[in-house]
């Protein structure tokens, strides 16, 4: 997606925010669909492989199930040992885990063509069971075992294997459940429930691999969209990046250097910053208008109180330091030595701050024997400077190499901060730190701070 500059006027945030907002909101959309077919199909997938996996079990019990009453039979009658007769009927009445196997198959495919033939192979295995049952008769009626199970008891023997001797009867038994004519059933028994079992897994397999490609394919739909999105994110986040927050950034800068504004970025940011501009050239404008005389003190030299009041309704605050400098025991000075004393003294006081302090800097006098300094554009911590600053100042005012007295001054100073968004509040700071000073001894500076705020 492309957008053109029009006429160098650039692009205009507010129409591309709506613009990806509506393509965002289609992607959504169509991510959200995505993501419930994808859960849809997962859970279609889930519950085939389940009823897969439960009919392969049931299946694998059916065989097993079926085989064990064959083999327990089979036992019984080559060995006369009553446990497997036991087992057997455990089997067939109390664990029923044909029964169970089936029931569980036509619960997971009700509708399957292929139960219709396991139903038929399971009649006739129980057709195959009138032969087991009967053999084992016949064993029972050899032995003299009176114990009969209950399944057993309906049984009736021939006229002919009655007349049997005990031994005849057993060989007759074994005969049955080992001929080949028993083999060829129970194969043909289990060929057909084995054919109608691979069926039903079978057709369960083929729902499976159906449901396991829909998920696939709704998966990659949901990562073409997912990419689809992550790329319209960082397209919007790189546009806003570019054409607001780096010219915002840009712009503080400038702002801080006391600079015009680079006319860049989106429509709204430039129209912002040709208002600061026309702003700014406004504000240049008064300055120069204003008159060495309106804003300086005549004696001095520094800027005056109309002079104060301007710089500190313009400084920004949050990278300014106001300090607020008064004179100790001025008064004494002009009592003992004159007025013209006294003046001289105040020159020297100015010239003093104006060689410590920079160029940016602003200082002022604000009343008779106090002064004020806006330190400007200062980085994060400038307390040390401030310190240092001020016993420079004092140091040069304590030589009398030139003939005048010597003086000091008491100091409050104060720094801005994001906190602070009222000039006026930088002064009551300053003028808190000064009270502090000379409430305890004078001669020195004190910043505010937490010992200042809480008093």
């Amino acid at each position: 997606m492309s957008f053109r500059k029009g006429q160098g006027r650039g692009v205009s945030l507010r129409r591309f925010s709506f613009l990806m907002l509506f393509f965002s909101l289609i992607v959504t959309a169509a991510l959200l669909y995505t993501t419930f077919n994808t859960v849809k199909a997962f859970r279609g997938l889930s519950e085939a492989t389940g009823d897969y996996i439960e009919l392969a079990s049931a299946a694998d019990a059916l065989m097993d199930a079926s085989d064990y009453l064959t083999e327990e039979v089979q036992r019984y009658t080559v060995i006369s040992d009553r446990t497997h007769l036991d087992n057997y009927f455990r089997e067939a009445e109390t664990d029923r885990r044909r029964e169970r196997a089936l029931a569980i198959m036509f619960r997971n495919a009700p509708d399957s063509p292929a139960l219709g033939q396991l139903q038929a192979a399971m009649k006739e295995s129980m057709e195959l069971m009138s032969r087991e049952y009967y053999a084992m008769r016949l064993m029972l009626d050899a032995a003299g075992d009176t114990d009969i199970p209950a399944a057993l008891q309906d049984v009736q023997l021939t006229e002919e294997d009655l007349a049997l001797d005990a031994e005849a009867k057993v060989d007759k038994a074994r005969m049955m459940m080992h001929d080949t004519e028993y083999y060829a059933q129970k194969s043909r028994i289990r060929e057909n429930m084995q054919e109608c079992v691979d069926t039903l897994t079978g057709s369960t397999q083929k729902v499976r691999d159906e449901m396991q490609a829909w998920t696939d394919r709704s998966l990659k739909w949901m990562i073409i969209l997912l990419v689809v999105q992550s790329i319209c994110i960082f397209k919007i986040l790189w546009l806003f990046s570019h054409l607001g927050v780096v010219p915002l950034l840009k712009a503080v800068g400038h702002i801080r250097k006391d600079e015009k504004l680079p006319v860049t970025g989106a429509q709204e940011f430039r129209y912002l910053a040709e208002t600061y501009n026309r702003m700014y050239h406004t504000y240049k404008k008064n300055i120069e208008s204003l008159s060495f005389k309106a804003s300086h003190d005549e004696l001095t030299g520094v800027y005056n109180r109309a002079g104060y009041e301007l710089i500190r309704a313009n400084v920004d605050i949050a990278t300014t330091a106001l300090l607020i400098l008064d004179v100790n025991f001025f008064k004494e000075i002009n009592d003992t030595s004159g007025h013209e004393t006294g003046d001289e003294a105040l020159k020297k006081i100015s010239r003093v701050l104006t060689e410590n302090f920079r160029s940016d800097d602003y200082i002022c006098r604000i009343g008779g024997d106090e002064f004020a300094v806006f330190m400007v554009h200062l980085k994060d911590h400038p307390e040390e400077l401030i310190r240092r600053k001020v016993d420079q100042v004092n140091a040069a005012l304590a030589d009398t190499a030139d003939g005048s007295p010597a003086v000091s001054m008491s100091v409050g100073a104060a720094v801005g901060d994001e906190s602070i968004t009222d000039s006026q509040e930088l002064f009551h700071r300053a003028d808190a730190a000064l009270y502090h000073v000379k409430e305890n001894g004078r001669q020195g500076c004190c910043i505010y701070g937490d010992e200042i705020s809480g008093s």
